[in-house]
């Protein structure tokens, strides 16, 4: 008898713990299973889009914290032109945007002192002051070079025959009197050697006379030459960078102006001044090449 009663003892609470109700919850597991479902202060919630409300107890309990940490946040100037913040008291409130791309904050050396300078770097080429003073000649090198090339492009298709004819020389145009150019084949048209030569010399020449200038001399403004024969340039500041800005904005179009010609002559395979011709030529003899091309 005392062993069956030993072995009763043993098995019911054994079965007490598999009856369909189940185990009984002491107050510790209710208590960890509260604990679980609220978050830990060591673990925040971020919430950009501001899909908690103003009166959740996350929100109350302080839990909602900003996707930048507080040392970010303080070194760095944080830059939301589309308001994507729900809370703009996060944003940097006194960050300069750029004047061409105003979505965008102006670059740091990029501060206006220069002719033509709109603070657009959005690729950020000007990193350093050495990389802004090369990318500032470049671009006044080639705006230079854009400019007379926007000149003498039209000139070229209007009076190089007549010219050739002139001085009995075979014309140079590519077809369709189109100017020589690399995406029309036109730059295989100067057979002679001379030519290249001549062009490649030329290029040498003046680079290797800016790069011994610099290394002598010490120009605040690299890209001024001393050329204004008729003296243009301005007596005062204020037209001095008037005209500097002038030559900036003009060259930029320029630039644009040229590669739109050569896309236009390889797309619709005819030269630009017959494409347009009420810029290039007479009235009377543009708008009569329009009636007969259909145009008008």
């Amino acid at each position: 008898m005392k062993i069956t009663a030993i072995a009763l003892s043993s098995i019911l609470p054994v079965t007490a713990a598999f009856t369909s109700k189940g185990p009984v919850p002491t107050q510790t597991a209710m208590l960890a299973a509260d604990t679980a479902t609220v978050p830990s202060p060591e673990k925040p919630i971020f919430d950009p889009l501001g899909l908690y409300s103003a009166n959740s107890p996350e929100r109350l309990d302080g839990l909602i914290k900003p996707l930048e940490s507080s040392t970010l946040s303080a070194t760095k100037e944080i830059f939301d032109p589309l308001r994507l913040y729900s809370d703009q008291s996060e944003v940097s409130g006194k960050v300069e945007t750029s004047a061409a791309l105003p979505f965008l904050p102006r670059p740091a050396l990029l501060d206006g002192s220069l002719p033509g300078d709109r603070g657009f770097d959005p690729f950020n080429f000007a990193s350093d002051a050495n990389s802004l003073q090369w990318q500032r000649k470049a671009e006044l090198k080639h705006a230079r070079l854009a400019m007379l090339a926007a000149v003498g492009w039209p000139i070229a298709e209007l009076m190089h025959k007549n010219i050739a004819d002139a001085f009995d020389l075979a014309p140079l145009l590519a077809s369709n009197d189109r100017v020589p150019s690399i995406l029309n084949d036109g730059l295989s048209h100067a057979h002679f050697p001379a030519f290249w030569i001549a062009t490649i010399a030329v290029a040498a020449a003046l680079e290797i006379t800016e790069s011994v200038a610099e290394n002598v001399s010490c120009k605040l403004n690299p890209t001024d030459y001393d050329f204004d024969p008729l003296n243009l340039g301005g007596k005062t500041d204020e037209q001095k960078r008037f005209m500097q800005e002038a030559e900036v904005f003009n060259g930029r179009l320029g630039m644009l102006a040229i590669v739109g010609f050569a896309a236009q002559e390889f797309v619709l395979k005819s030269a630009v001044v017959d494409q347009i011709p009420i810029f290039f030529k007479p009235l009377n003899v543009a708008f009569e090449q329009l009636m007969t091309s259909g145009a008008m």
